[in-house]
C-alpha cells in the first residue's frame, strides 16, 4: 500500500516536472543568479566570516585565556612570532631595527594586544636570542581567536607593519608562529580550491565522454553539475553573510567536493536509468517516467542519508567538524532537490532533441556474467575482495596521525619560510611555546616561595618532551649562574680555602694575643697581691697612728700634770710679782 502511494506521488511529481520543465530550469537559473549576486563569492565570505577552529572548552585554551586575564595582557589565543635573522651576529643595527618594529607594533593596539619584549631588555635578551647570536624573536598576542577572521586580519596587519620597515643589510624579518600559519592555511586553502574544482570538472568531463560517447550529453551533464554547484555556493554564501552559520577553509573545500560528487552521482543515476529504458525500446517520454520512478527514491534516500550524517557533525565539540554540519547538510539537501527537479527537467528538455539517447548498445552480458560469478562462487569472491581490502587495512596499524600543520601547506608560504629560518637557529618548539601558570592565594615574590617556583620549573624541565623552561627563577631558560645550593656550598669552600693562610695568620695572632693576655693576668695578679700588702700596711699604719694619738694625748696630760706640779714651786721661788704673771693652769689664784 505504501509502495503504491509512493509510486503515485513519484508519478505525479514526474508529470509535473515534465510539464513545467522550462519554468523549473529558469527558476534554478534565476535562483543561482540571485544568490550569487546578492552575496559575495564563497571564498570571500569564508575569509570574512571564518570561525575560530579551537574548541572554547578545551583546558589548554581556557588556561591560556585565564593567563591573559590574570596578567591583564590579552584575551585571545592567537600568537605570532617576529623573527630576526642575520648573516652575522645581531648587533646594534639589528637592535635599532628591532626597536622600531616593536614601537610600531605597540602603536597598533587594534590588532596587537601584548608584546613579550624580551630581546629589548638586557636582562632577558639572551633568553630570546639564539646560541649563535644570529637570530632573535619577539612574541606577539594578537586580537581574535586563531583561525577566525579577526585573527587573520591581525596577522595581515602585523605583516604589513613588518614589511613597512626596511631592514638593515644582511638582516631579514619573518612573521611566523601559529597565528600566521593559520592565516596561510586559509590563503592556500582558497587557492587549492580552484585547482581541485578545475581538476575535478576535467576528470568528470573525460569520464562522462568516455562512458557516454556523446559530447553533447557530457556537456549538458557538466552544465547541470556546474549549475547545482553555483547554486549551493550562492545559498551558503547568503546564509553566512547574514551570520546564520560560520565557515572555514575546511568547510568550503569539503562542501565543494561533496557538491560536485553528489550532483555528478545523481545525474549519472538519472541519465543511466534513462538510457537503459531507451535501450529496452521505450520512447523518450516513457523512458523519462521510467527514469524518474526508478531513481527518485534512491536520490531522495541517498541525499537525506548523507545530509543527515553531515548534520550530525554539529554535535561534535571540535570546530573543525561542527562547522561542516550546517553548510554541508544544506548544500546536500540543495543538491538533492536540484537532482529531483532541475536534472529531470533538463533531461526532459534535452530528450526532445535526442541528446541523451544511447550511442551504443548497453553491455548487459558483461554485467550478467559478473552477477553469475558472484552468485555461483560467493565464498571465493568474498575472500578475494577481503584480500584486496586487507592490503589497505594492513597499513592502518602503522599509521600515525600528524597534527603539524606545517606539512599541509606549501613550503613557500611566508609562515613556513619563517619556521625554516627559526629551525636554523632554534629548536622547533621555540616558535610554539607552551605556557604554565602557577596560581596561589598570596604574593609569591618572597624568599620562601621563590625556591618552590624554581623546584616546579626544575620538575617540569625533567618531564619527557620538555627541552627548555623559562620562568621568573630562570629568565634565560636555564638556571641562573651561581644560584644553586651546591654551587653556593662549593663557593663557600673555595673562599674558605682561599682565606686559609689568612686564617692561620689570624690564629697565630690570637695565640700571641693569648700570651699577652696571660702576661697581663699575671701582672694584674701581682698588682693585686701588692695592693693587698699595701692594704695590710695601711691597716698597720692606721693602728700605729691611733696608738701614737693615744700616746700623744697621754703625753699631753702628763705634761699638764707636770706643769700643774711645777708651776707653784716656780712661783714661790720667783716671787709674788711673777706669780701674778704666771697663773696656774686650770686653777684660780689664791686671794
Amino acid at each position: 500500500m505504501r509502495s503504491q502511494r509512493l509510486a503515485g506521488h513519484l508519478s505525479a511529481a514526474a508529470r509535473t516536472i515534465h510539464a513545467l520543465s522550462l519554468p523549473i530550469i529558469l527558476f534554478w537559473v534565476a535562483l543561482t543568479i540571485v544568490v550569487n549576486v546578492v552575496a559575495p563569492q564563497l571564498q570571500s565570505v569564508a575569509r570574512t566570516h571564518s570561525v575560530a577552529l579551537g574548541p572554547h572548552d578545551a583546558p589548554s585554551l581556557i588556561a591560556m585565556k585565564r593567563i591573559g586575564k590574570d596578567f591583564q595582557q590579552f584575551d585571545s589565543d592567537t600568537t605570532a612570532m617576529v623573527l630576526l635573522e642575520g648573516q652575522e651576529k645581531l648587533g646594534d643595527e639589528a637592535h635599532r631595527f628591532y626597536d622600531v618594529l616593536v614601537t610600531k607594533l605597540s602603536q597598533d593596539t587594534t590588532h596587537v594586544q601584548h608584546i613579550e619584549n624580551f630581546w629589548g631588555d638586557p636582562l632577558t635578551a639572551a633568553g630570546s636570542q639564539s646560541a649563535d647570536g644570529k637570530a632573535a624573536y619577539v612574541q606577539l598576542n594578537l586580537t581574535g581567536d586563531q583561525g577566525g577572521s579577526q585573527a587573520n586580519e591581525s596577522v595581515a596587519a602585523v605583516q604589513r607593519i613588518v614589511d613597512s620597515v626596511p631592514p638593515p643589510p644582511g638582516i631579514k624579518a619573518y612573521v611566523t608562529g601559529p597565528g600566521p600559519l593559520g592565516a596561510d592555511r586559509v590563503v592556500y586553502g582558497d587557492r587549492s580550491l580552484h585547482t581541485i574544482t578545475g581538476i575535478s570538472i576535467a576528470v568528470i568531463a573525460i569520464m562522462l565522454f568516455i562512458a557516454y560517447r556523446s559530447l553533447s550529453a557530457a556537456l549538458i551533464m557538466l552544465l547541470t553539475v556546474g549549475l547545482e554547484l553555483l547554486a549551493v555556493r550562492g545559498i551558503i554564501s547568503t546564509f553566512a553573510v547574514n551570520d546564520l552559520m560560520g565557515l572555514s577553509t575546511f568547510t568550503v573545500n569539503v562542501l565543494v567536493a561533496l557538491t560536485i560528487a553528489a550532483s555528478t552521482d545523481y545525474i549519472i543515476f538519472l541519465v543511466g536509468r534513462y538510457q537503459e529504458a531507451r535501450a529496452t525500446g521505450q520512447n523518450r517520454e516513457a523512458a523519462y517516467y521510467t527514469m524518474f520512478g526508478g531513481t527518485a527514491h534512491v536520490v531522495l534516500a541517498s541525499g537525506l542519508t548523507v545530509a543527515g550524517a553531515m548534520y550530525c557533525l554539529g554535535f561534535t565539540r571540535l570546530p573543525y567538524f561542527n562547522t561542516l554540519a550546517s553548510p554541508c547538510a544544506i548544500g546536500l539537501v540543495t543538491v538533492m532537490l536540484a537532482s529531483l527537479t532541475l536534472a529531470p527537467a533538463i533531461i526532459a528538455v534535452a530528450s526532445r532533441f535526442g541528446l541523451f539517447d544511447p550511442k551504443r548498445a548497453t553491455t548487459k552480458r558483461r554485467w550478467r556474467r559478473i552477477g553469475t560469478v558472484v552468485v555461483r562462487w560467493p565464498g571465493p569472491v568474498l575472500a578475494a575482495t577481503l584480500l584486496i581490502a586487507l592490503i589497505g587495512l594492513l597499513a592502518l596499524p602503522k599509521y600515525q596521525t600528524n597534527y603539524n600543520e606545517r606539512y599541509y601547506i606549501p613550503s613557500a608560504a611566508p609562515s613556513n619560510i619563517g619556521y625554516l629560518a627559526s629551525d636554523r637557529h632554534f629548536p622547533q618548539a621555540r616558535m610554539e611555546p607552551e605556557v604554565l601558570m602557577v596560581e596561589a592565594d598570596h604574593d609569591l615574590r618572597n624568599p620562601t616561595d621563590m625556591p618552590i617556583l624554581d623546584r616546579i620549573a626544575k620538575t617540569v624541565f625533567h618531564t619527557p618532551g620538555i627541552a627548555r623552561v623559562q620562568s621568573i627563577t630562570r629568565p634565560l631558560g636555564a638556571p641562573i649562574d651561581h644560584s644553586s645550593i651546591p654551587f653556593q656550598l662549593g663557593m663557600q669552600s673555595t673562599m674558605t680555602i682561599e682565606n686559609l693562610q689568612n686564617l692561620k695568620d689570624r690564629v697565630a695572632d690570637l695565640s700571641t694575643l693569648t700570651d699577652q693576655l696571660q702576661r697581663m693576668i699575671d701582672i694584674t695578679q701581682r698588682t693585686q697581691e701588692l695592693t693587698r700588702q699595701l692594704t695590710d700596711a695601711t691597716h698597720d699604719m692606721n693602728a700605729h697612728t691611733r696608738q701614737m694619738r693615744d700616746n700623744a694625748n697621754e703625753l699631753r696630760d702628763r705634761i699638764a700634770d707636770f706643769d700643774d706640779f711645777w708651776r707653784p714651786s716656780e712661783v714661790s721661788r720667783t716671787g709674788s710679782a711673777t706669780a701674778s704673771t704666771f697663773p696656774s693652769a686650770g686653777r684660780c689664784a689664791p686671794c
